[in-house]
C-alpha cells in the first residue's frame, strides 16, 4: 500500500471500522437455551469488507449468578421451594467460542458465511447455596464440553458506508449437538433435550453526525430478533427412567439498542440496553409429570439486561474488545450480577487494486 493510492483493504476498513470486526454472535449460557445472539454494537458495519475477508475470532467469557429468580407457579424451582420467587443461588460458568467467517456475495450483494464452535465449563450452579444436594436444590449437575455448534448466515441489505447506515439479515442455525461430559445422577441429571433453533436477526447501524454535526461518530445501533425453538426430548431425570419425556419451549424475542461513539477508525465504546422475553421451556409428560405434578417450567427468555462496550485495535488487523453485562431483571433463571466476554478478532483481507 504505497503513499500514492489507496487500496481497497483501507477503504472498506475506515467504512466498516465504526464497527468492530463481524456481524452477529452467539450465546453459550448455561440456561439451556439458545436465545439470540451475542452481536456487538457496530458489528454490521463490517458487510462493507470486501469479497474474500476471511476472520478468525476467539471469544472467552465468564458469568456469574447470584440467585434464581422463578418464573411462576409452575417453574421447577418454585416448586421445590414451596413458591419462592428469590432464591439466593451461585452460578460460575466459563465459556469459549472458536468462531470463522468469510465474506462473499450473492446477486452482486454481500454475503457471508460463518460457523462458530462453543465451549461451555459449568463450575458450579447452586440453587438455594446449600451446601449438599437436598430435595432437587443445592450443588447441581456439571457439565464441560462442546455445546450446540452454530451456522449462520448473512445478507448485506443496505451497504452504505459514505452515509453511514447499514441494515443485514442473519440467519443462525444453532445445531441439536454437543459433544462433552455430565455428572450422573450424584442428585439429579440434565441433558441437552435435543432442540434445533433457528434465530433470524436484522441489525441495523446509523450515524447521527449527518444529521447533526456536532453528533459526528455517535452511531445508534439496533439488533432484533426472534429464536424459534423445536420440541426436545428429556431435559431432566432423577434416576434412570425416572424422567420428564419431553421439552417444549414458546419462541423467544431479543432487541437490543446502543448508543456507539467511534473514536478511531476500529475502536469504539458503546453503552446499551438488552431486553428479552418469551421462551417458556416446558418439561411434560413420564414419571415426573406426575410427581411435580403437572407440565413444569425450566426457565424462560426473561431479562432486562445492560451493556458497556469497548473495541480497541491492536494492529490494523488485529482487534481487541471487552463487553461487560449486567442483569437488572431476571424472571424463569439465574439473574447473571456480571457477565464479562473478551473477544479477539484476527483480520485476513484480500489484495485488492487501487482505487481509480
Amino acid at each position: 500500500m504505497g503513499g500514492q493510492f489507496k487500496c481497497r483493504w483501507a477503504t472498506a476498513l475506515r467504512a466498516a471500522a465504526f464497527g468492530a470486526s463481524l456481524l452477529g454472535g452467539l450465546t453459550a449460557a448455561y440456561a439451556g437455551s439458545d436465545n439470540s445472539s451475542d452481536t456487538w454494537a457496530g458489528d454490521v458495519n463490517a458487510i462493507a469488507l470486501p469479497a474474500g475477508t476471511f476472520i478468525a475470532l476467539d471469544y472467552t467469557g465468564y458469568r456469574h449468578s447470584d440467585a434464581y429468580i422463578t418464573g411462576g407457579p409452575s417453574d421447577i424451582v418454585s416448586k421445590l421451594t414451596g413458591g419462592k420467587h428469590d432464591v439466593p443461588s451461585t452460578g460460575e460458568v466459563f465459556t469459549d467460542i472458536t468462531r470463522l467467517v468469510y465474506f462473499s456475495s450473492l446477486f452482486d450483494r454481500p454475503f457471508v458465511i460463518e460457523a462458530a464452535v462453543p465451549f461451555v465449563d459449568i463450575d458450579k450452579v447452586n440453587i438455594g447455596n446449600l451446601p449438599t444436594p437436598i430435595g432437587g436444590l443445592g450443588p447441581q449437575t456439571l457439565h464441560s464440553g462442546v455445546d450446540h455448534p452454530v451456522v449462520f448466515l448473512t445478507n448485506g441489505l443496505i451497504v452504505q458506508p459514505q452515509n453511514e447506515r447499514f441494515l443485514a439479515l442473519t440467519n443462525y442455525f444453532y445445531l441439536p449437538m454437543e459433544f462433552g461430559t455430565f455428572s450422573k445422577f450424584a442428585q439429579v441429571n440434565s441433558s441437552n433435550p435435543g432442540q434445533f433453533t433457528w434465530v433470524p436477526q436484522l441489525e441495523y447501524s446509523e450515524g447521527l453526525g449527518k444529521y447533526v454535526p456536532a453528533l459526528k461518530s455517535l452511531f445508534v445501533d439496533v439488533i432484533a430478533n426472534a429464536s424459534i425453538h423445536t420440541d426436545g426430548g428429556s431435559p431432566f431425570a432423577l434416576a434412570p427412567g425416572v424422567q420428564f419425556d419431553k421439552l417444549t419451549q414458546d419462541n423467544s424475542y431479543d432487541i437490543k439498542a446502543f448508543l456507539t461513539y467511534h473514536y478511531m477508525p476500529g475502536g469504539h465504546f458503546a453503552v446499551g440496553i438488552e431486553k428479552s422475553w418469551g421462551g417458556n421451556q416446558i418439561a411434560s409428560g413420564g414419571v415426573l409429570e406426575t410427581v411435580f405434578g403437572g407440565p413444569t417450567s425450566f426457565g424462560k427468555d426473561d431479562f432486562l439486561k445492560g451493556h458497556i462496550q469497548l473495541v480497541q485495535p491492536i494492529a490494523r488487523d488485529l482487534h481487541v474488545g471487552i463487553d461487560i453485562t449486567h442483569d437488572f431483571e431476571r424472571e424463569g433463571g439465574l439473574r447473571e450480577d456480571i457477565t464479562a466476554e473478551l473477544r479477539v478478532t484476527k483480520f485476513w483481507v484480500p489484495a485488492q487494486e487501487p482505487l481509480k
